[in-house]
């Protein structure tokens, strides 16, 4: 087998894994069965990848916020000398 049929072959196998494992997880969560919830594990994906998202991007403009709070200050101490 090829390295790249292998890879692949990997790669679908954590997607399904993945997806089981979710709907798996939902299913407890919900009391529904496994093939019930299997149906709703793409919009489940879609809304962890949002909150993935929201939460990225504050974290990047609170980095941004300090570092300007940083950068005042390092000027700041360098104007008093």
């Amino acid at each position: 087998m090829s390295k790249i049929a292998w890879g692949l072959g990997t790669a679908a196998a954590a997607a399904v894994g993945s997806a089981v494992a979710l709907a798996y997880r939902m299913s407890k969560e919900t009391g529904r069965s496994l093939p019930e919830s299997l149906s709703e594990v793409p919009a489940e994906t879609q809304r962890y990848w949002e909150e993935l998202r929201a939460r990225g991007s504050e974290a990047f403009e609170a980095g941004k916020q300090a570092a300007r709070e940083k950068q005042t200050e390092i000027e700041e101490q360098l104007d008093e000398r």
